[in-house]
């Protein structure tokens, strides 16, 4: 891979990040709302919408962490 290439994708890479982070800092007033409305089903489903969440963030940020230590 060229290092144009290889920076590119580092560049999408940590945009996405940014994104998910984005995402994570409204999802716990959306979790709040579902809970006021009574709807569990919403609340349950948020919640583990979250964590999944949570997780691709700490894997795509271990991964960015990784590959500036390998550079």
């Amino acid at each position: 891979m060229t290092n144009i290439s290889q920076n590119e994708n580092h560049y999408k890479a940590a945009n996405q990040v940014i994104k998910k982070l984005e995402f994570l800092s409204h999802i716990d007033r959306y979790i709040s709302n579902a809970h006021n409305r009574g709807n569990k089903q919403a609340e349950t489903t948020l919640r583990i919408l979250k964590a999944v969440q949570q997780r691709h963030t700490d894997l795509m940020k271990d991964f960015l962490i990784a590959e500036a230590s390998a550079s």
